[in-house]
């Protein structure tokens, strides 16, 4: 029997499995045979995993990486039962999450019933005690520390770039990175790297303010690299996080970084990036203008959340629960 069944829905969410591996864990990423732990590591497999937990009597643990306020607001998950491996819904007629309804009731269910709740973050763990009333076990996640590196300085470009790496849609507010690059004199490119339904838009609003932006998916992990070493600043204007990956990746390959003041930025990047208060375009030219003049940034701050870092917290904290030692 293994030690654990890893539920991830990407190779990002598994990245820390071969570091475990190698603290002794056995840890199955795919099949039904049985396992102590059900681990969900994200929103997504967590039905998965606690229909996997009830199959074989395993414990669950669930990894809620945020509740985003555009989903759950003030509302209440629906009614949900479990009805053997199953969970069963019935909507609510009044005060029910704004979104995504199905998804976030069956997870607030699981979390309730889960024998673990971890969480990347401060705000997440608090997010997380406020509206599923459970107490979350903050284990602070990683970046690819393996790829995400310094290199060699590349040349200075004629158009220096603005980088912005996420989803595009409405939260992670690209739109400011393409207004800050209007403001400047000399031409300031703008790169963003992602796909999602506000593509076209971004699009649009770069050709109406004349800023020359490329928007590219799919990129590779040496593109991606290549892209923030070459950066003149990684932006990251997220109005909400979880987490914050991009930053920290732009920090781990020596680019400058301006990013938004919200919480999980402050408690990850410390010192290390220029903040700007949301919606106000000023200052976020301002703290560009800095990480121009301040060039690569220290990488002290982040080296916790190394792979290495993280496999000894989630080891740690798996050891923590009864019953489950390592063989």
């Amino acid at each position: 029997m293994d030690d654990i069944r890893w539920f991830a829905p990407n190779d990002f969410g598994r990245q820390v499995v071969p570091r475990l591996r190698a603290l002794g864990w056995s840890i199955a990423t795919e099949g039904l045979a049985p396992a102590r732990v059900a681990f969900a590591m994200s929103q997504t497999s967590a039905v998965e995993a606690f229909r996997y937990a009830h199959r074989h009597r395993a414990s669950l643990v669930v990894y809620v990486w945020d509740l985003p306020p555009w989903r759950v607001g003030n509302g209440l998950p629906d009614h949900v039962f479990a009805v053997g491996g199953r969970l069963l819904r019935v909507p609510r007629l009044r005060g029910r999450f704004l979104t995504g309804r199905g998804q976030q009731s069956r997870l607030f269910w699981v979390a309730r019933h889960a024998k673990s709740v971890w969480a990347p973050s401060r705000q997440s763990r608090e997010d997380i005690g406020r509206h599923i009333g459970v107490e979350a076990t903050q284990v602070e996640y990683c970046y690819d520390s393996d790829s995400f590196l310094r290199g060699a300085a590349p040349p200075a470009a004629a158009h220096p770039a603005l980088l912005s790496v996420s989803r595009l849609v409405p939260y992670k507010n690209q739109a400011a990175v393409i207004r800050v690059a209007a403001r400047f004199t000399r031409p300031m490119h703008v790169r963003l790297v992602g796909s999602g339904p506000e593509h076209d838009h971004l699009a649009g609003l770069a050709r109406e303010l004349g800023v020359t932006c490329s928007i590219e998916s799919n990129l590779s992990t040496g593109a991606l690299v290549s892209a923030y070493r070459s950066a003149a600043v990684v932006v990251c204007p997220s109005r909400f996080e979880g987490f914050g990956l991009s930053p920290i990746e732009g920090i781990a390959c020596g680019a400058p970084v301006a990013a938004s003041d919200i919480p999980p930025h402050r408690e990850f990047l410390g010192a290390a990036v220029e903040y700007f208060p949301l919606d106000d375009d000023a200052g976020l030219e301002a703290a560009v203008r800095r990480a121009l003049d301040r060039g690569a940034p220290d990488s002290a701050g982040i080296a916790r959340l190394t792979l290495d870092a993280a496999a000894a917290r989630f080891d740690a904290a798996l050891r923590a629960l009864s019953g489950h030692p390592v063989r």
